[in-house]
């Protein structure tokens, strides 16, 4: 199962500019270090840097620049590679022209002649990654995390004493299935540690996340490593770190401690939310521990119980769980009767679902009640659309409803289809809000896609009811 990496609570902020903005602008500081010019040369650019720090007007102060560049890039080439005043002016210069990757460059050998001065390169630094960063999270703030992700790059450049750059960089790129990139920026995070108490979430959930990639490539021992570090570093009743390690070490092949791990959660239940209990269930599923899936699933109903994934799981637990070898004769009349049960409830929720429809003749079917099963499937032959739900969950701040309507006929022809009236409702079955859908006319073997955001507080789920045939 694919798993999307977590990102931490509340640390989508952008950083305040401080003091050290001075450094970048309004005000020429000489080094906090004892940095000699050591060439006439150098000591133009310095005179030019300093003037290009204090001007206001634009055009004159980009004319500053490119002298302080110009004097600066020939002193180099006039043989002053090993002065250390020649590459930390050139930061500096990189510093007022917003050129982190220059100023990375610059920097980084200016801090190799003359170590005595890191403490106060790394003042410049900062004063670079501040609005580097910043542009980087008002990206990801609109959903640009093409940019966001060429900012972070631009920022880690500069300044690798804070883990906001390796965290933010580590979230895209795990999410965007580059997992080696992001392991590697979660370590960074790790590597920085602790000492950034106000940071101190991105450091654990950093934890927590390396655990999922190592998930994601099937590296089931590293992973657990991990997840037990999260649980005895940060929060030992987790529901995602205790599912995940709990499936870990099934995959491991200890499943003695796998079921011990499962039978933790689902004693959780009562503290744990909807999304945790399906994420539960459907480790417990894919371990084949069908019924103990099955209770996850039926937790989750009693919170939320008309929430679709979490139907539609339980119906296919119920479905695997008769078929499994370990099912006796006389268990299965129950099991058939409670996958009915809960197929039935799903179709109430999304009636002129060919997919739901199906499984409740497979449950009919089961126990051999053939009117009914003929029934379904009757019902299901004489269907000209499908309404195929792909998504129903709370995204970016609305309950979201997207799926298809899909054009059924044989042989091909043009069908309509009738409003569909999607009623929006809190965890106890109340509608909220309604939307309706308007009827159209889907062309033959076409697909036509729809989506739906509710934004009124305390949606949780969502049905629809046709108009008609």
């Amino acid at each position: 199962m694919m798993r999307r990496l977590v990102l931490a609570a509340g640390a989508v902020v952008v950083l305040g500019l401080g003091a050290s903005r001075a450094r970048a602008q309004g005000v020429y500081l000489p080094p906090d270090c004892d940095m000699k010019s050591g060439h006439f040369l150098v000591n133009s650019g310095v005179v030019y840097i300093k003037g290009a720090s204090e001007e206001s007007d634009p055009v004159k102060k980009e004319r500053l620049l490119g002298d302080a560049h110009r004097n600066l890039v020939d002193a180099l080439d006039r043989g002053q590679q090993d002065n250390p005043a020649a590459w930390y002016f050139l930061g500096r210069y990189y510093v007022l022209s917003d050129d982190p990757i220059g100023a990375d460059s610059a920097f980084t050998r200016a801090e190799q002649l003359a170590p005595e001065c890191r403490e106060d390169i790394a003042k410049y630094r900062q004063s670079l990654w501040v609005p580097t960063i910043n542009a980087a999270i008002e990206s990801m703030r609109t959903g640009d995390y093409e940019a966001a992700k060429t900012e972070l790059k631009k920022a880690w450049a500069v300044y690798k004493d804070d883990n906001v750059t390796p965290f933010y960089l580590g979230q895209i790129l795990g999410n965007d299935g580059e997992l080696d990139s992001a392991a590697y920026y979660f370590g960074k995070v790790i590597e920085i540690g602790k000492a950034d108490t106000a940071r101190i979430d991105n450091y654990n959930t950093a934890i927590l996340n390396l655990g999922l990639i190592d998930m994601m490539q099937e590296k089931w021992d590293s992973a657990v490593v991990w997840f037990d570090k999260y649980r005895a570093d940060v929060d030992p009743d987790d529901a995602q770190a205790l599912t995940s390690l709990a499936t870990a070490v099934a995959r491991t092949g200890d499943t003695t401690r796998a079921m011990l791990l499962y039978d933790s959660v689902l004693a959780r239940a009562p503290t744990m939310g909807t999304m945790d209990l399906i994420q539960t269930g459907t480790a417990l599923f894919q371990g084949g521990e069908y019924q103990k899936a099955a209770d996850a699933f039926r937790l989750a109903l009693t919170k939320n119980p008309y929430y679709r994934p979490a139907l539609y799981n339980l119906v296919n637990s119920y479905l695997a769980l008769y078929n499994d070898t370990n099912e006796t004769e006389e268990e299965k009349p129950a099991t058939a009767q409670a996958m009915e049960d809960a197929a039935k409830r799903l179709v109430a929720i999304e009636p002129h679902g060919q997919e739901a429809l199906r499984l409740l003749a497979a449950a009919y079917q089961l126990q051999r009640e053939d009117d009914s099963t003929l029934a379904v499937l009757e019902r299901i032959d004489k269907m000209t659309w499908d309404l195929n739900l792909d998504v129903v969950q709370v995204l970016s701040g609305a309950f979201r409803v997207q799926g298809r309507v899909v054009n059924l006929t044989d042989p091909p022809k043009d069908v309509v289809v009738p409003d569909v009236t999607f009623e929006f409702l809190d965890d106890k079955g109340n509608v909220l809000a309604t939307e309706v859908m308007p009827g159209k006319t889907i062309a033959a073997q076409q697909t036509e896609p729809f989506s739906l955001d509710e934004t009124t507080e305390g949606v949780v789920a969502a049905r629809y009811k046709v108009s008609g045939p």
